[in-house]
Formats: structure tokens, C-alpha cells, sequence
């Protein structure tokens, strides 16, 4: 693994988006997501996609510059194609809408079609939780990637979702962001890379027993589950659905259609049902009881979701953002094809 400064990171993936022809203010919001994700310790949707975009951009299959069509606004409510451009940009519009929406309405919601991917729904979410607001963000994935329970054939996207709640002065905001199938796709993919296997329960063969390679969904040869297994994968199931009915029926039409993502954003104002001050006081004392219980044998103490990312970016803020050689050197290999000058960039 290499070690990059933050700061170098940023500018080397804003630059390497500019010198292939996206806007300046697209080329920074694609840089700040991939690299804030990778920041927090999410390697599998962070900086190593760099390449992936690129190459969607050469395939013409993603178009930066893209204009988002307005398909329906309401007082509260909007819905938008964003059509081939980068799924990160109009992510961020979109929450930021739904913000400005739950601002003067106390609830926004804006739902999200379109075939760019992006990235880690949590980004988006804490934008909300950045305002005082609570933020949810779900993504219908596109494809039958995911099994129904009690089937071996994809009928399902990953269909993760994030919810980032605002904790007061004491504490960052709790972040909640996770697919229903045992892991996400990009993660299986670190696996992989790292030679580490995929748990039983993870991935299932057509015919019914259970895969240990973590690219065996990319070969072909296995489908993810959702979580839960051995005794609960009807609950992943059944949540998996909810989100599928919900962010693909309003956007990109449930898994009967194959092409994009169908996303919805919602920004809350707890000021809507109480003052703002009640509320994070109420979230720290909650979160000071959990910290509170007696711990299991092999633990040391209670994390809240998203600390243990808070706790990484902290790290990773003063030491350097992990890159892993491999995908290291993609990023380079990309960068050097246009034309980007990563010694000056990089530099001691």
C-alpha cells in the first residue's frame, strides 16, 4: 500500500476529471465524494474507482456536463433524470435541494434517476446531518444482481441506503450506511484483491450451495444474498424490497428495468417536531447509555454507527489516505494517459 497527503489526492483526482472534459465544478464534487470516501476508510467505493469513471467516460456510456431535466417539483418534493451524467454531481444537488426543501418546510425530498453511479451513499446523507438536519439516502441498484429469499436467480439491486442523524457539540453524527445483501459489490471486490475469501452466506451458486470467492459474482458464478444468514435473510430480504419499491418505483422502475439507478433523498428538520437542542441532547444521552453497557468478552468498548469511520478519517487525516498498489497504479496509469502531471502534484 502507498500513502497519499489528502490534500495532493484531491487535486490529482479534480485534475485527471478536468483534463477529460468535466466542468471544474463537476471535477470537484466528483474529487471531494471519491476522496472524502476513501478518508473514512472505504476503500471499496473511494479513489480505486477513479479508472472505472474514466473509462466510462471514453466509452461514452458517462457524460460529464449532462444537464439535469426537472421531471416534477413540488413545495416539498422533486423528481429528476439525471440521464448519463455523473451520478455524483446530481447526488449532490439533489440533497442539497432536498435540504434547502426541509429547510423551509421542515421535510424535503427529492427522488433520482439516472445511469451514473454514486458512490457512498453516506456522503450524501451526512450533507443533511452537516445542517442539522437528518438525512436518508436509498439507491435501487441497477440489474438482478441480489437473490430473492429462498431463490438463486438475481430479482434484486444491492439497494443500499444511509441515514445520518445529527449528534450535538459531543459527538459526530451518527452515520448508518449499508446494502441489504451481506456486503456491497465494491466490497467484494477489496476482498478479492486483498486474497481474503467471502464468507458462507454471502454469495449462493445457481445451484444452491454457497461461494467463498469474492469475484464470483463478477465471473458469473455466484449472486449475492441478502444479510442475515443463517437465521435472519428475510429480514435483509424484506428491507432489500422496501428499498427496491421505494427509490425504484418512484425513479428507474424497480428491477423489471435494468438500465441505472433509481435514488431517493430526504432531508428531516427535527426542528419540525421539536427545538434542535432537545433533540441532539437527546441523541448524546443515547448514545452515552449504549457506551454504557457492560461489554462482551473481546471487546474494549461500544461504537456507535459511523465512529469507527469518524475514528479512520481522524487517521487517515494526519497520516495519509491507503491506496492499495494495485489500484495505485491504475490510478497512475490513467493519469499518465491524460497527461496529468501527478510528479507535481505529488509532492514531498
Amino acid at each position: 500500500m502507498v500513502r497519499i497527503k489528502e490534500a495532493h489526492l484531491r487535486e490529482l483526482t479534480e485534475t485527471i476529471f478536468k483534463n477529460i472534459g468535466a466542468p471544474e465544478d463537476e471535477a470537484k464534487i466528483v474529487s471531494d465524494v471519491l476522496v472524502d470516501t476513501s478518508l473514512h476508510g472505504v476503500d471499496s467505493h473511494g479513489v480505486r474507482q477513479i479508472p472505472r469513471y474514466v473509462a466510462g467516460i471514453n466509452a461514452g456510456t458517462l457524460v460529464p456536463g449532462t444537464p439535469i431535466k426537472i421531471l416534477l417539483n413540488t413545495q416539498t418534493t422533486a423528481m429528476w433524470d439525471a440521464g448519463s451524467g455523473f451520478g455524483f454531481v446530481a447526488g449532490y444537488k439533489a440533497m442539497k435541494t432536498a435540504v434547502e426543501k426541509g429547510k423551509k418546510y421542515k421535510m424535503g425530498s427529492v427522488g433520482l434517476k439516472g445511469t451514473g453511479h454514486i458512490g457512498a451513499l453516506y456522503w450524501y446523507s451526512y450533507q443533511a446531518a452537516k445542517s442539522n438536519m437528518i438525512g436518508i439516502t436509498l439507491c435501487r441498484g441497477g440489474g438482478h444482481s441480489a437473490v430473492p429469499y429462498g431463490g438463486v436467480e438475481g430479482r434484486l439491486g444491492i439497494n443500499p441506503l444511509s441515514i445520518s442523524i445529527p449528534a450535538g457539540p459531543k459527538y459526530k453524527p451518527i452515520i448508518l450506511d449499508m446494502a441489504t445483501t451481506g456486503v456491497a459489490m465494491g466490497h467484494l471486490q477489496v476482498l478479492g484483491i486483498r486474497g481474503e475469501k467471502a464468507p458462507e452466506g454471502w454469495l449462493i451458486k445457481p445451484d444452491g450451495t454457497w461461494s467463498d470467492d469474492p469475484l464470483a459474482v463478477r465471473k458469473g458464478e455466484a449472486k449475492p444474498v441478502a444479510f442475515g444468514y443463517p437465521h435472519s435473510e428475510y429480514k435483509g430480504f424484506g428491507l432489500s424490497v422496501i428499498i427496491e419499491a421505494l427509490a425504484g418505483a418512484i425513479g428507474s422502475g424497480c428491477s423489471l428495468d435494468e438500465e441505472g439507478f433509481g435514488h431517493l433523498f430526504m432531508a428531516i428538520d427535527p426542528s419540525g417536531f421539536c427545538s434542535l437542542n432537545e433533540f441532539t441532547s437527546r441523541i448524546e444521552a443515547m448514545i452515552d447509555h449504549l457506551k454504557s453497557s457492560q461489554l462482551r468478552p473481546g471487546f474494549t468498548e461500544i461504537l456507535y454507527p459511523g465512529e469507527p469511520e469518524w475514528r479512520e478519517q481522524e487517521n487517515r487525516s494526519k497520516l495519509g489516505i491507503f491506496v492499495d498498489d494495485i489500484w495505485w497504479e491504475n490510478i497512475l496509469e490513467t493519469a499518465n494517459k491524460l497527461d496529468v502531471n501527478v510528479a507535481g502534484i505529488i509532492k514531498n
